[in-house]
């Protein structure tokens, strides 16, 4: 793990951040929201269907990785009555939000994305390491 020095000094210090559940990065422009094979069928499970039926239904392939569909105005197909239907078994790409590398790259890019979510200034305190952490996360998940 690099050091948390090669953190931007904007989040050298930690930042509060808790998923406050809103939706707000899981609607509006489409998105690509990549699945693994075991997190299919870790929602398969939770959706108390087969992985060929979550499949067929609600996520497709491209280029060669799984993305969860969306709805014809962006939305995830599993954001229902106003928050994620799968919070508790989402996949590793929302549960590192917001630290993604295209999110922390620029003091921007992290305002922009501080104006998009409310849960980033409130809740927990998220330390240095682990924000470091969840972006080398973010990166290695895009490699796959």
């Amino acid at each position: 793990m690099m050091p948390h020095s090669a953190l931007p000094p904007f989040l050298s210090n930690g930042v509060q951040f808790s998923c406050t559940d809103c939706g707000a990065c899981c609607t509006g422009a489409p998105g690509r929201v990549r699945v693994s094979e075991t997190e299919l069928e870790v929602i398969a499970e939770h959706q108390s269907m087969t992985v060929e039926e979550l499949a067929s239904g609600y996520a497709r392939r491209e280029e060669g990785e799984w993305l969860l569909r969306e709805h014809a105005n962006g939305d995830c197909v599993f954001f229902r009555e106003g928050r994620c239907s799968i919070h508790a078994v989402k996949p590793t790409q929302c549960r590192l939000y917001p630290f993604w590398f295209k999110n922390v790259r620029s003091e921007d890019a992290w305002h922009k994305t501080c104006e998009e979510c409310p849960g980033i200034g409130q809740g927990k305190w998220v330390s240095p390491e682990e924000i470091l952490r969840q972006v080398e996360e973010d990166l290695e998940s895009r490699q796959m």
